[in-house]
Order: C-alpha cells, then structure tokens, then sequence
C-alpha cells in the first residue's frame, strides 16, 4: 500500500465526495452515519498518536499510512479529515441536488446485484458452466446456492429491489449495458437487452420466493 493522502484540504475534500455520499445514503437505511465515519478516521489519527497497545491494534495498512501522511507520530490529516467529515452533512440535500454521481458511487447502491452478476455470471461463472441450460436454469443456479443455505428471504429480494432500481436509475437498454456492461463489465448471459436481463433475474427470484417460501414470517413487536 503506497498511497498517501493528499496534502491539499480542496484535493482531499474533492476525492472524498464520493464516499461520504455513498455513506449519507446507506445511512438513510440505517447504515452507519457520517459522524460515525468521522468517529472513525479521528479514532485512527488517536492510536498512532497514543502509541503502546493502541497503535497496535491498528491495521498495519492504516499504521502505514498514518505514518507517510503525518508528522512527528501525530497524523494531523487525519484529525483534519476527521472535522471535515463531522461538518460535510450541512446543507446536504443541496450538495446531492447539485452533483454528478460517478459510476462507482452508483455501483455501491447496486452492490448485491453486481456481486450476483460477478460470482454467476461474469468470465468463467459458476452459472455459465452448463452449456445446455436456459437462462432461467442459470439463474437458478444462484437461488439453489441461497436456498441451500437458508438465505432466500433475506438475499433474493435485496437483489430483486436493486433490479427495480437499476431500472428506475438506467432508461432503456442503452443506458443500462452502458453502465452495466461497458463500465464496470458484468454479464448478460448472452442477452443483447439489459431490460429483459434484468426482468428475467427479478421474476425467476421473485417466482421462487412466492412459490416455495410464500410470504415471509415475522414477530409482531
């Protein structure tokens, strides 16, 4: 690991735009909050400085770049990143009307779709290595993995909702293999129509969910 943070607060601020954004929106669905993140990189700018047993339990990683990016054994940038990070959500709702996503932030709201399409579908997927299978069939293959494992109710409809989403944010098979295929490279299983990709992914899970584990069971409190 041989990167160090940039020295100029606009340079910093600018490259951490996208995280914190990805952080507010996980945080409006009870991900952790961007004062926690704040918390956080003041807690590794504090272990360094303290020294002893609080250094050592830092990753070696961040024990690393604490070191290349401060002075004196007191890593200040990170105290400084720290404060504007606990300062970054006012007036947040007009940074976000006023910004451009980059395509790695968008991913992030995505990611267990992408994880899906990656492990399954991507070069040398485990859903592609039977030749004489529908596309259903592939799909498939990721719900018997899941239902094996007990994790239908709580893994299929995460990636059915990102499907809703991806097609809610991409209009049209353009914008969706666009950002998909060309961007960050997943599959279509041979499917020159992201829409139809997508559709086919959301009702085989959907169609499994309704037919063997109906509707989910829950506690009343």
């Amino acid at each position: 690991m041989n990167a160090v943070i940039p020295v100029d607060a606009d340079e910093r601020a600018a490259a951490m735009e996208p995280r914190l954004r990805v952080i507010f929106h996980g945080s409006e669905t009870g991900g952790r909050s961007v004062y926690e993140a704040a918390a956080q990189v003041r807690a590794i700018g504090v272990a360094p400085a303290a020294g002893g047993a609080a250094a050592d339990e830092l990753p070696a990683d961040f024990r690393s770049l604490a070191a290349r990016s401060g002075t004196g054994g007191r890593p200040d940038v990170f105290f400084d990143i720290a404060d504007y990070v606990d300062t970054w959500q006012t007036g947040v709702y007009a940074k976000l009307a006023g910004s451009v996503p980059t395509a790695w932030e968008l991913g992030q709201r995505l990611g267990h779709l992408r994880g899906m399409l990656d492990m399954y579908f991507g070069q040398d997927g485990v859903a592609l290595e039977d030749e004489d299978v529908t596309d259903a069939e592939r799909i498939g293959v990721y719900v018997a993995d899941n239902h094996r494992r007990g994790l239908c109710t709580w893994a299929l409809p995460t990636v059915v909702g990102e499907c809703a989403q991806a097609r809610a944010l991409f209009h049209g098979d353009d914008a969706l293999r666009g950002f998909f295929a060309e961007t960050h490279g997943h599959g279509s299983c041979g499917h020159t129509s992201w829409t139809v990709w997508l559709d086919l992914i959301s009702r085989v899970l959907t169609d499994h969910l309704r037919d063997e584990h109906g509707s989910v069971h829950y506690q009343r409190r």
